[in-house]
């Protein structure tokens, strides 16, 4: 199911990709990246979190790198080599995430974007130094979209 079957006020296809062209702005990652956005349930995103990250809990945003991506594969095809991987985010966690933090849909939705992009781009959060400037790069970019 798409962004569009969830009426997310102000998120289109054209405000999804002046995101994700910010996002490219803001980092070294070749301007003809390509990505894949998937709005989905918590009853989804738990069993992919449960899967891939062995946590059977829901989560607000999930990003699957796309492994082709790497240029020693000799069966990569030449179309897939800008394709950076999949985002999933649910759309009831965003909607709790948003009323608790007494921000629009269309914010929450944006960083939870940002988040899972970055992620996709090889940026982590897992060091404190690391994490400051990934939250710095978020905001820059939050900032810039809003």
């Amino acid at each position: 199911m798409g962004y569009d079957s969830y009426g997310i006020s102000g998120v289109d296809t054209e405000y999804i990709q002046f995101i994700f062209d910010m996002i490219l702005s803001h980092t070294a990652c070749p301007k003809d990246s390509e990505m894949g956005l998937v709005i989905t349930s918590d009853e989804h995103i738990k069993s992919l979190n449960s899967q891939y990250r062995g946590k059977n809990k829901t989560t607000n945003v999930l990003s699957f790198s796309n492994d082709l991506v790497e240029e020693n594969a000799p069966d990569v095809l030449e179309e897939d080599k800008n394709y950076l991987g999949d985002v999933y985010i649910s759309y009831q966690q965003l909607n709790r995430e948003a009323a608790q933090l007494k921000i629009s849909l269309k914010e929450r939705f944006v960083q939870l974007f940002i988040h899972g992009a970055l992620h996709l781009i090889g940026f982590d959060h897992e060091e404190d130094v690391a994490a400051e400037a990934y939250e710095n790069l978020e905001d820059k970019i939050f900032n810039s979209v809003i």
